[in-house]
């Protein structure tokens, strides 16, 4: 629409005498932001795209390589994927400006993944929280390779598990604080039911997501029995494409999952007090 009207002004301005002139003369778009491209590099499944120059062995992109295998011991999955191209801007406002002119529909963030019919791609820029922003982001890329069809929630729950440094177990302590309050006014309830039916990532609320990662910690770091659960979920998933809710599942393995939450929550609770 936008495109027609822009036409429409030129043929008005060039039959009031400006028929010499292009259209190009009389409306000069915005540069677009290129992606970066200046400096590129592989390691593993990982694409690295950069307009700045970036050590191949930097400790960050050390610890995006070795998260992969982690996933893959930890979730059962598959070690091979599609490769997860990583794009990287040096500052902010060119970071910004691509996004906005590329999808103007997006609120603001610091980091992107963004999945089409062909490319797996992160969208980022190296400011202070970068490691945190990257860990999250290349998680979902990692999974998309392998689970094309992972539901939203699982995607969030683990991603927000994995974006926390190594050896902390997962503890995001932002989520915890929510809890610690909501549980101290006795109004929250946990609703898997609920989380199951989201399908649009960018309109997810802050306890979305932290109700999808108190799941995830308990079935990762919760006892034995329980760490075994999303492996065979994730698998029946890769090979069958089940449409069983995970809820369903969930049942099948612990009878009664929320009381198994809540007294997981507590239990983290009170050991980081």
């Amino acid at each position: 629409m936008r495109q027609g009207r822009q036409h429409l002004l030129i043929g008005f301005l060039c039959t009031v005498g400006c028929a010499a002139w292009q259209p190009t003369d009389r409306i000069r778009l915005p540069t677009p932001e290129p992606l970066p491209s200046q400096y590129t590099f592989v390691r593993g499944q990982l694409v690295f795209h950069s307009n700045f120059p970036m050590a191949p062995h930097h400790r960050l992109v050390e610890e995006l390589v070795a998260r992969r295998q982690e996933l893959t011991d930890r979730l059962g999955l598959p070690p091979e994927g599609e490769p997860v191209h990583v794009y990287l801007f040096d500052h902010l406002e060119p970071f910004q400006r691509f996004i906005t002119q590329r999808y103007p529909q997006f609120p603001q963030r610091r980091a992107y993944f963004l999945k089409t019919d062909t490319t797996l791609a992160v969208y980022a820029f190296w400011g202070d929280q970068v490691a945190e922003d990257l860990r999250h982001e290349v998680t979902h890329g990692y999974l998309h390779a392998v689970v094309p069809q992972i539901p939203l929630w699982l995607d969030e729950g683990l991603a927000e598990f994995f974006e926390v440094p190594r050896g902390q177990r997962g503890i995001n302590r932002e989520h915890l604080e929510f809890f610690r309050v909501r549980f101290a006014r006795r109004d929250w309830q946990p609703n898997l039911e609920r989380l199951e039916r989201l399908n649009r990532p960018l309109e997810m609320t802050a306890d979305q997501y932290a109700e999808c990662w108190a799941w995830v910690h308990l079935l990762l770091e919760g006892p034995p029995v329980q760490r075994k659960i999303l492996p065979r979920y994730l698998a029946d998933l890769r090979l069958t494409d089940s449409t069983r809710p995970f809820r369903w599942f969930l049942r099948q393995e612990l009878g009664q999952p929320d009381a198994q939450l809540l007294e997981h929550l507590q239990g983290l609770l009170k050991e980081t007090r």
